[in-house]
C-alpha cells in the first residue's frame, strides 16, 4: 500500500482510520445525522479553545477564513493596517484592497518579524483593525501577537 500523506501544511501523515472513515458514504448536510456530529464538532472546539462563546466552522481553507475576517468586517474605504513579513501578510494585503479598505502596512524581511516602534508608529485613532498571523508558515517567523495586542489595545 502506498503511504498517503497531506501535504498542507505538513507532509502530515493521513492515519489508517481516517483513510478508511474517508471512503464511507457521505452523510448529507441536511439530516439529523449530520447535525448531530456538526453540533458535536462544534462542542469540542468549545473545549479545546477554552471558550462558551461560539465558534464558527468555515468550510473553506485558510484563506476563505481571511476573506471571510475583511469582507464581514469592515466596508470600503476603512482603514487597516496589515503587519507583512511573507505571503500571508501579502494575502492579508490583497484581501483588504480587494474588497476597498484603505490598506497601510508594517513590513518586515521575510524571515523576520515587525518592530514595535514601526507598529506603534502606524497606529491612529482611525485605523479599524491591525491584520497580522501569529506565525508566517511561509518562513517560520513567530509574531509576537501579545505584544501587538498591548500596542493596539494602548
Amino acid at each position: 500500500m502506498i503511504k498517503q500523506y497531506l501535504l498542507s501544511p505538513g507532509p502530515t501523515p493521513i492515519p489508517n482510520e481516517v483513510a478508511l472513515a474517508m471512503s464511507e458514504t457521505m452523510i448529507h448536510h441536511r439530516t439529523p445525522q449530520f447535525n448531530k456530529v456538526f453540533e458535536e464538532a462544534r462542542q469540542g472546539l468549545k473545549t479545546l479553545f477554552g471558550t462558551s462563546s461560539d465558534v464558527l466552522i468555515l468550510a473553506s481553507s485558510g484563506t476563505g477564513a481571511m476573506e471571510a475576517a475583511v469582507a464581514n468586517l469592515f466596508s470600503p474605504g476603512d482603514k487597516v493596517l496589515v503587519l507583512t513579513a511573507g505571503k500571508f501578510g501579502e494575502r492579508w494585503t490583497a484581501l483588504a484592497k480587494a474588497f476597498g479598505c484603505a490598506v497601510e502596512t508594517v513590513t518586515a524581511p521575510y524571515g523576520q518579524t515587525f518592530l514595535p516602534d514601526d507598529v506603534q508608529a502606524k497606529l491612529r485613532a482611525d485605523i479599524r483593525c491591525v491584520y497580522v498571523q501569529a506565525t508566517e508558515s511561509s518562513t517560520g517567523a513567530r509574531h509576537d501577537v501579545a505584544a501587538i495586542a498591548r500596542l493596539v489595545r494602548s
